[in-house]
């Protein structure tokens, strides 16, 4: 009955010059002069003179921006609005948030830094800091002057110095009462002392040391993303400590049974020791079955011992430690979620007072067009005034054209489903309906191009196989399949249009390849050298091969969930990777040096045997690929056993198996199950959505559609996807 009267009933015309009746402002505003005299107010969609200023228009124009937050994820701060210079507050807000980039530019800086810097272990200079390289094995990459590696991190510590004040100032005073604001002040310090001591040379490399960890604590300080993920990492610590006692235990009465059974007969578990070492590689499966092999082949009856403690151990303890400890971060993610949501309602609900100027619980049409047309300035959005009737209407639940405050708080979803339509849409369905559209369009042409490509590729790979006359030939029909492919996205742009042709990810790689092809075919003319070039990227431009895919609808779907689903995983992924971070720094301090050819300590290890020397923590890319390889935990124990010979000590060890607790057993499969997970719901969303679509197309095909203009909701494609959404669809599903 609703739907039918919202239906029949349409918005009555609202003149916007209703909104120039002056209100009066709440009292609780009248300490903020949110506009000074001097400020520039940014104009309205509409053409002329802005409106005179009042009130409420400044009202709208804060509220807009809250809505406009809101829905980006990017919550406003109350702050921002309650600033005794609104104007200037927010911009200072936009320029924080238009920093990403160069914040996210100074994280892979400092991440990338030390692969460059010279080891804390090396006294000598450049070149050789590390003295015979042939002695030594290291990574092979150049290594940097240390003053250069700080004039590189003072820049960086400019960048997020300016982030810090930017912040403190549309936060004010309320800057302080963050824990996380004050933990950024502290890590720039920090960084500033120690960065002034190796400039001083005084403390050098302890300053190198401090600066190295302190590199790490950066990204997490200052990236909300890393430090959500590291937050409710964090906070399932006790859930995993809880297994990791469980394990231990069971390890450890392992330990002494096996001992108590196979100390006569083998050597790998003569003593308690021995065994205990024995039998927690044995839970990675690293050295299965070869540490029992030998107590098997002497009595048949130790597999059962073994097999039992492999069931319980690894099939049962491990992936009980693996579902308690992800069901635990799935609730910290519904905490997080939560979080958001109740931000963003705060925004709304603080815009909604902005809006209610008189108190009455509900804002008129009129207010509510002036804010879809102020909203419209921040985002894109076709066609705003001749939707703002439809979206009153879509918020106006009751009917009695009158928004109250839970009707407002679902703006940010009325917003969504029905305004963020793709552009261009109906221009794009009439170039479809021309005949020259079916022709590009049409199967047999595509059949055509991939044809051609896949004779190009064929080629350009048999060209580098053969000589003489047959190696010219295919130059030349290389120099055919360019032209060709130049003649398709030429005749593509002039059909489709050049923002329909450019929106294609496919058309991007197709142009730009093509177009570099066409370079190098005139380029050829006078220099006869940059013809071979030709087949490289015709070898290039064949890759695109792989979106034959495309032509499958499910492996089509799965190739673009893929490809939203890791950009949003990446602050876990980055986490994941601070984690090896530290480890191989704390790898360098400890184990720098001590692996060198000639080195009596190695001689007959299994590490010397293997070749696996060069799996070091000589420097730090050498220790980011020994960290690698423990990820694996292929043949891990060889390399904690070449480090307990170097070190002549068996608390070595101990390093080792915190990497694998920690970095394996607790993050990685985290990382992995979250994937995971998350690949899995958003290709059962992308399904549904595609089923929505067919059912709506085979709706469209059987008759005409009697709607109105601008009620048919556009088709919702996901375009890009934040780590918040995937933690709302993540939480939604469980």
């Amino acid at each position: 009955m609703r739907k039918q009267l919202l239906r029949r009933n349409t918005l009555p015309e609202i003149q916007e010059e209703g909104l120039l009746t002056p209100l009066r402002r709440p009292s609780s505003y009248s300490g903020y002069n949110l506009h000074p005299p001097g400020s520039r107010r940014v104009r309205d969609l509409e053409a002329g003179p802005d409106p005179p200023y009042h009130q409420l228009h400044s009202n709208v124009e804060m509220a807009a921006a809250l809505v406009d937050q809101a829905m980006q994820g990017r919550y406003l701060p109350l702050a921002v609005v309650y600033h005794k210079d609104y104007d200037s507050a927010k911009r200072a807000f936009i320029l924080y948030h238009q920093l990403f980039y160069a914040r996210a530019l100074v994280y892979v800086i400092l991440m990338l830094l030390p692969f460059f810097e010279i080891p804390a272990w090396c006294n000598d200079k450049l070149p050789t800091p590390c003295g015979d390289p042939k002695k030594y094995l290291l990574s092979g990459l150049p290594y940097i002057h240390p003053y250069v590696s700080l004039v590189i991190e003072t820049c960086c510590a400019v960048v997020l110095a300016w982030s810090v004040v930017l912040q403190r100032y549309f936060l004010g005073s309320r800057f302080w009462h963050n824990q996380y604001s004050v933990y950024k002040v502290a890590l720039l310090v920090a960084m500033c002392v120690s960065i002034a001591t190796s400039t001083l040379g005084i403390a050098e490399h302890q300053s190198v040391k401090m600066l190295m960890y302190l590199r790490i604590l950066i990204p997490i300080a200052f990236s909300r993303a890393i430090r959500g993920c590291f937050r409710m990492t964090v906070l399932i610590v006790h859930t995993f400590m809880d297994i990791t006692v469980l394990v231990v235990v069971f390890v450890m009465l392992s330990a002494w049974l096996a001992t108590t059974l196979f100390s006569e007969s083998t050597l790998e578990f003569k003593d308690y020791g021995t065994s205990l070492l024995n039998l927690f590689v044995l839970l990675t499966t690293a050295n299965n079955p070869s540490v029992w092999a030998t107590a098997y082949r002497t009595n048949r009856l130790a597999f059962f011992f073994f097999s039992t403690y492999l069931l319980v151990g690894f099939f049962f303890l491990m992936n009980l430690a693996f579902s308690v400890v992800y069901s635990n971060y799935k609730a910290q993610m519904a905490v997080e979620v939560a979080k958001r949501t109740t931000a963003r309602q705060g925004n709304l609900r603080a815009a909604f007072s902005l809006l209610d100027v008189r108190h009455q619980e509900w804002i008129d049409g009129a207010t509510m067009i002036a804010l879809f047309l102020a909203i419209g300035r921040y985002r894109e959005i076709s066609d705003i005034r001749a939707r703002t009737s439809h979206l009153f209407l879509a918020l106006n639940k009751r009917g009695d054209f009158k928004i109250w405050s839970d009707e407002f708080e679902e703006l940010c979803n009325v917003i969504a489903k029905e305004v963020e339509s793709p552009p261009d849409l109906v221009q794009l369905r009439r170039r479809m309906s021309k005949s020259e559209m079916q022709f590009v369009t049409h199967p047999v042409y595509a059949y055509v191009i991939w044809a051609f490509t896949l004779g190009s590729l064929a080629a350009a790979i048999t060209q580098f196989n053969v000589g003489g006359n047959t190696q010219d030939l295919l130059l030349s029909l290389e120099f055919l399949f360019g032209w060709v492919f130049a003649m398709d996205a030429l005749l593509k742009v002039c059909l489709q249009g050049w923002k329909s042709y450019w929106r294609t990810k496919l058309n991007k790689f197709d142009f730009v390849v093509t177009a570099l092809i066409l370079v190098l075919h005139f380029i050829s003319f006078f220099y006869q050298n940059g013809r071979p070039w030709v087949s490289y990227l015709l070898l290039v431009r064949g890759l695109r091969v792989f979106a034959i895919l495309s032509l499958i609808t499910r492996w089509r779907l799965m190739a673009q969930t893929l490809l939203i689903v890791i950009p949003a995983t990446a602050p876990i992924l980055a986490l994941q990777f601070l984690v090896c971070s530290a480890f191989s720094l704390l790898g360098m301090h400890l184990f720098g040096g001590l692996v060198y050819e000639g080195n009596p300590a190695l001689a007959g290890t299994q590490y010397l045997t293997l070749e696996f020397d060069a799996f070091n923590y000589n420097d730090y890319a050498s220790a980011m690929a020994t960290s690698f390889n423990l990820c694996v935990v292929n043949k891990w124990y060889v390399i904690m056993d070449g480090y307990a010979a170097a070190t002549n000590s068996r608390w070595s060890r101990i390093y080792f198996m915190a990497f694998w607790a920690i970095a394996v057993v607790f993050t990685l499969n985290v990382v992995v199950a979250f994937f995971t997970e998350a690949f899995t719901s958003q290709m059962e969303k992308a399904e549904r959505i595609r089923a929505r679509e067919m059912k709506r197309n085979s709706e469209e095909a059987s008759g005409p559609l009697r709607r109105r203009p601008g009620l048919n909701p556009p088709i919702r494609v996901t375009k890009s996807l934040s780590y918040y959404d995937l933690y709302e669809d993540i939480v939604r599903k469980t």
